[in-house]
């Protein structure tokens, strides 16, 4: 018997839409952030095996919503050590060099999760010239399930409300949004 060589490859990643209102109240820190750095490693999943994580290291260029250090470590699921690489369908991306709007959530290690894994993940599109930077939809956002409450309420998907806008009027959607549910 002669194993295949071929890497294995499972793919099935299905999330329930975010709103911006579900994004802002899940979220500890909302910032406009450059990824600097980052590196993968294994980790212990829960006595499940184990898996790869990456942390990136990115700088906060601008605070939206939230109390922040200068640089955030930010956990995301996959990544590559040595030759074996995982990818996690509908997590959040980081590239390094590229910065994007990020809803972070606190972890007990310190560190932050994207909320709602690539959902909480706008990039930035600069402009040319030093215009105004827009921001884009999340990539890689797996199979998304529209949510009929979402459609037809007044509160829409984050990725329908945010895309396209600058990161001026985000932040103050995201301000606003905050204010609206503050205790």
């Amino acid at each position: 018997m002669q194993l295949s060589r071929w890497p294995r490859s499972a793919s099935a990643s299905t999330f329930v839409e975010l709103s911006v209102a579900e994004l802002v109240s899940k979220s500890t820190l909302v910032v406009a952030a450059t990824p600097l750095e980052s590196t993968s490693v294994w980790q212990d999943n829960d006595g499940r095996g184990r898996r790869i994580v990456t942390f990136t290291r990115v700088r906060v260029d601008r605070l939206i919503d939230g109390r922040a250090p200068a640089d955030v470590w930010i956990r995301t699921l996959g990544g590559e050590v040595g030759d074996i690489g995982q990818h996690v369908d509908g997590e959040a991306v980081l590239t390094i060099g590229k910065a994007g709007l990020l809803f972070l959530r606190n972890l007990s290690d310190g560190t932050h999760a994207v909320v709602g894994m690539s959902q909480g993940h706008f990039p930035l599109q600069l402009a040319e010239g030093g215009g105004v930077a827009k921001l884009l939809p999340p990539a890689g956002m797996g199979r998304l399930i529209a949510r009929a409450d979402l459609l037809a309420a007044p509160n829409p998907p984050a990725r329908l409300v945010l895309a396209g806008r600058t990161l001026d009027d985000a932040a103050k959607l995201i301000i606003a949004e905050r204010r609206a549910h503050a205790p």
